[in-house]
């Protein structure tokens, strides 16, 4: 994996770079460090990043105007900064995690821990309740419901969560289990009930916590076999 870290305190950037390496270990194939955005913009056009360690204060540059022009790569993103009042802009991005600074090893770990463990069942997301940015298990969606330029999460304890991302973007944090059902519904594998059939070839399916969710025709092949299989 290729990590690229954009920080311009160089102390804060080696601290970085060694918790980088002591955390992946192996599975390091790059690190690559850059203090400015249009540095940064340079290295993610030449070579694929897979995470990205941001910091906001960039020289008097904003770190989120980073993400801005770079949105349609498909890297992740953990912030870094000591403007935590600045983590609900974040959330817009679908960052992975922000790590206030000054941080310690193990708030950092654990926020690398959440890139390692995306496609497994300990992998979380960051969710808006009551005005704050708190993380939901992925194994706690139910189903993710498009609305509009955004996404509605429900939980399998039949609770709601709003989410920035369109439902589009939102797929790319799932684990590989999330399969998408209908343009408009993206559905937790592990908790499939019962696949309805109707007359005029119209199908929905029910999971543990709700019933008739769309799928579509185009779908409905490969969720036929994933229920049977």
């Amino acid at each position: 994996m290729n990590v690229l870290i954009l920080e311009d305190e160089p102390l804060i950037a080696q601290g970085l770079e060694r918790e980088v390496r002591a955390h992946f270990g192996a599975r390091l194939t790059a690190l690559v460090l850059h203090d400015n955005v249009p540095q940064a913009l340079a290295a993610l056009a030449e070579e694929q990043v897979d995470l990205l360690l941001l910091d906001l204060n960039l020289h008097g540059a904003d770190g989120y105007d980073l993400l801005r022009l770079a949105q349609t790569a498909p890297f992740q993103t953990i912030i870094v900064s000591a403007h935590a009042e600045r983590s609900i802009t974040a959330f817009e991005f679908g960052v992975l995690d922000f790590v206030a600074k000054p941080f310690s090893r193990e708030r950092l770990h654990k926020a690398l821990q959440r890139y390692t463990g995306r496609h497994t069942e300990a992998a979380s997301l960051a969710v808006k309740k009551r005005g704050a940015l708190e993380w939901i298990a992925m194994a706690d969606i139910d189903h993710v419901q498009a609305d509009g330029h955004y996404s509605n999460i429900v939980l399998r304890s039949g609770e709601q969560c709003f989410h920035d991302l369109a439902i589009d973007k939102l797929m790319a944090l799932l684990p590989p289990h999330f399969l998408r059902v209908h343009r408009s519904y993206i559905v937790n594998s592990l908790g499939f009930k019962r696949l309805q059939i109707a007359a005029g070839g119209k199908y929905a399916l029910d999971t543990q916590t709700s019933t008739g969710i769309p799928v579509s025709r185009s779908s409905y092949p490969a969720l036929k076999q994933r229920l049977l299989g």
